[in-house]
């Protein structure tokens, strides 16, 4: 099965700059392949009894502000891959808005780096390459950082 269309979730952390990388490998090996790098954030909610909060405006521009150097970052290191490169940032749920991307993208393999919580700490702060990996309805590719 070859990949054409391949989708790096990224956030700048050691595990995506892993899938990063061997998503590059990827698109490098086939000359028709793309790279997608996608990096997701999303703004702080809460919730006090039947009430519904955002987080405050400093802090939603320092997120903002923070994403688009993640999004530079990436930038540069696909610069070398030219137009078989994209990198977009998206608002939103971590998980679902990369399956979303990649649905709408109509990605062949998504590459997700993971930092290998188990246990109670997956349990209580959610795992984004478990939610991907259950929801994605392409193959994906989970990255693990070395201990």
């Amino acid at each position: 099965m070859a990949f054409k269309r391949i989708l790096v979730a990224y956030d700048g952390s050691n595990p995506s700059q892993l899938a990063l990388r061997q998503g590059m490998e990827l698109v490098q090996a086939d000359a028709e392949a793309s790279l997608h790098v996608v990096h997701v954030y999303q703004l702080p909610q809460y919730f006090l009894g039947d009430a519904f909060m955002t987080g405050s405006p400093k802090v939603n521009q320092e997120l903002v502000e923070f994403s688009t150097k993640v999004e530079n970052r990436a930038r540069e290191e696909v610069v070398f891959l030219g137009g078989r490169a994209m990198v977009e940032t998206v608002q939103g749920p971590l998980g679902p808005s990369i399956v979303d991307y990649a649905e709408k993208n109509q990605i062949d393999l998504i590459v997700i780096g993971s930092r290998g919580l188990s246990g109670l700490k997956e349990f209580v702060l959610g795992s984004v390459s478990h939610h991907v990996v259950q929801s994605a309805k392409c193959p994906v590719l989970v990255i693990k950082e070395k201990e």
